[in-house]
């Protein structure tokens, strides 16, 4: 998965306020949103992150260069700056309605934004230096939903500068060391102290007391970084075109509506040998009972109620996996011309699709030096210069497919190599369904791998 963005902080003219634009918005699925969104900012390498909508929940990820927010002082009261708010969720809570604007900064870029339903959509909050740029993403935005309403740039502006809401401030995203308890850390500190303590004072200890010798030849060891590779490329699998295929099949038939219930979400993570799924359904009928779900539940499933009114069901579809080390992998060039060639061939079918730039799956193998061992009796020892390990260079590109759920069958063919890691669908109505756009609206994740 890519890293957040950069974030672009704007202080408001005349007023004791910033606000934070270029954040990239993700929709949260699950009971505990709190603990969602600090685990996908993780992944994201975000340093702070802001939660908003209702009922559908999103988060907003970027990062900060420096301190912000409470870490910074007013350098003319002496009282510390307030919290940078996100302009986009902001606008979510300015505009309950929902609606799209394109908003010219003060620093002459222009930014696009858009919100249904008190929540950021996740293909805005974006600045761009071309105003040509701006507005053809905004006609993309606008064919794929042309009911959302349109606002006047200055009087977004203006609103925006003299907005001030508790919900929109970013907050800093703890370390996982920061959110355990101060009695634990200190604890664990103490352990760690104790454990690394003697060894320190022996080696000080032996290095004080040792007499001058003569330095010993050195003797050849083995690479424990190519060893780590060739391990890492055993434990790195991919997913067969057919697991995928599979997955797609069984969310694919889920009923919209059954007795009464109606779908409102699913998604998928994968695990090591299976995928791990649910799928979230609302009351919606004065009869629908709990017993009548109950009964239709397909054998190997679970379901949870919650009580009254949603269910959760539960399933698993297996998924043997494939290691890359097995594999004849792609060459970098196939990759941007083949895969990349299809993915364009099927972008009409999707909202959108990003394929990052390939990067090294581990970092580059430093040779390790010759270290000296002094030999029995006299001081002697072989040389020997490492040969290379022969092993190939393996690279890996993060894949993020957005659009109908019937789109996404078609991606098994283009891709040959690859692990996806989760799947989520929401139920959103359509006004005009088109290609691009049905009430079912899928993300797919994932990364593809290669070799140079």
């Amino acid at each position: 998965m890519n890293r957040a963005p950069q974030l672009l902080l704007i202080e408001c003219p005349g007023a004791e306020r910033t606000l934070a634009f270029g954040l990239r918005w993700f929709a949260l699925i699950g009971s505990n949103v709190p603990k969602l969104a600090r685990s996908r900012g993780r992944r994201l390498r975000a340093t702070h992150y802001v939660v908003g909508g209702s009922p559908a929940m999103v988060a907003g990820y970027g990062r900060a260069r420096g301190g912000i927010g409470g870490a910074r002082f007013n350098r003319r009261a002496g009282a510390p700056a307030a919290t940078p708010q996100s302009a986009a969720q902001l606008f979510a809570l300015l505009y309950p309605d929902g609606g799209h604007a394109l908003v010219r900064l003060p620093d002459g870029r222009h930014w696009l934004v858009a919100a249904h339903g008190g929540a950021v959509l996740s293909q805005t909050d974006r600045v761009f230096s071309s105003l040509d740029d701006a507005q053809q993403e905004q006609r993309a935005l606008l064919a794929q939903r042309p009911s959302l309403t349109a606002h006047a740039s200055d009087q977004v502006w203006s609103a925006l500068a003299q907005a001030v809401d508790a919900g929109a401030a970013l907050t800093a995203l703890p370390s996982r060391w920061a959110e355990l308890p101060a009695a634990l850390r200190l604890f664990l500190a103490c352990i760690g102290l104790a454990a690394v303590a003697p060894p320190l004072w022996n080696v000080g200890v032996s290095a004080f007391s040792r007499t001058q010798a003569a330095p010993p030849e050195p003797v050849a060891v083995r690479d424990p970084m190519a060893d780590a590779y060739a391990a890492m490329l055993r434990a790195t699998t991919t997913h067969p075109p057919t697991a995928l295929t599979r997955l797609l099949a069984s969310v694919a038939a889920l009923p919209v509506q059954v007795q009464g219930w109606a779908l409102r979400r699913a998604h998928c993570d994968a695990g090591a040998q299976q995928w791990d799924c649910a799928a979230v359904y609302a009351r919606v009928h004065p009869l629908a009972t709990n017993h009548g779900l109950h009964a239709l539940l397909p054998a190997g499933w679970q379901v949870t109620f919650k009580p009254l009114e949603e269910a959760t069901l539960a399933w698993r579809v297996g998924s043997a996996p494939v290691r890359v080390a097995d594999m004849t992998l792609p060459s970098s060039l196939q990759v941007d011309t083949r895969v990349a060639g299809a993915l364009q061939g099927l972008r009409p079918a999707f909202a959108s699709v990003a394929l990052s730039p390939s990067v090294p799956l581990m970092p580059h193998l430093p040779r390790v030096p010759m270290v000296q061992k002094p030999a029995a009796g006299q001081a002697s020892g072989v040389q020997s210069d490492p040969a290379p390990t022969g092993m190939p260079v393996v690279r890996r590109r993060s894949l993020i497919l957005h659009g109908p759920l019937r789109s996404m069958a078609l991606m098994p063919g283009p891709v040959s190599a690859a692990r996806w890691s989760r799947l989520v669908v929401n139920v959103q109505s359509q006004p005009r369904p088109s290609l691009a756009a049905s009430a079912l609206v899928a993300e797919l994740q994932g990364e593809l791998y290669e070799q140079e």
